[in-house]
């Protein structure tokens, strides 16, 4: 009897760290780059390329599954619109998405974003030409990868993809759809 329960104390001991690892909260901070296609009509786009700063926080419930809350932006974009006529358009996106994780080995693993996105766009243009911001609510979707430094801290690349909208020039309130990418790098610390 004092070999089984020695056995089901030492059991617990080495398999609690493993559990430890596969669950639990995170949170991280990143930095990337955004490329957003052009939203506004008859406009020529100067700047499609911004650098981005995004925070997130997750619960991770199994080594394979997890559900994630974040805020990014998703960059900054410049254009012309004629003679003596130009702007910028820029989002900011609140998300929630479920993370599904496949880990590779102890210290790599490759995970994939599925879930909802809210973008806010504010434009800056000239007055009497009518774009204007929208909000957007979409699918958001992403890629990537991160390696764990140690057990508790590990750093993440991945590329994320969000869709915006701005209000057309037109004055009839229509917007114009457009999508962001992000490549971003960051930091992940677990709790």
């Amino acid at each position: 009897m004092k070999k089984i329960v020695a056995a089901l104390l030492l059991s617990t001991a080495v398999a609690a760290p493993a559990f430890a690892a596969d669950n639990g909260f995170y949170a991280g901070a990143d930095l990337g780059r955004s490329s957003t296609n052009n939203p506004v009509p008859r406009a020529v786009v100067t700047k499609d390329k911004d650098t981005v700063v995004g925070a997130l926080g997750g619960y991770q419930f199994t080594k394979n599954w997890g559900a994630e809350a974040f805020y990014t932006q998703a960059g900054k974009l410049e254009f012309t619109c004629g003679a003596g006529c130009a702007g910028s358009e820029k989002a900011n996106v609140w998300g929630l998405v479920g993370v599904g994780t496949m880990p590779l080995s102890d210290a790599f693993s490759l995970y994939g974003k599925l879930g909802y996105a809210n973008a806010r766009t504010s434009v800056s243009a000239p007055i009497g030409s009518n774009f204007a911001g929208a909000t957007r609510n979409a699918a958001t979707y992403g890629l990537g990868g991160v390696f764990n430094v140690k057990p508790a801290i590990g750093i993440r690349f991945g590329w994320d993809r969000y869709a915006a909208a701005t209000l057309n020039g037109n004055g009839d309130g229509a917007k114009n759809n457009f999508n962001t990418n992000v490549y971003s790098l960051g930091a992940v610390f677990k709790f």
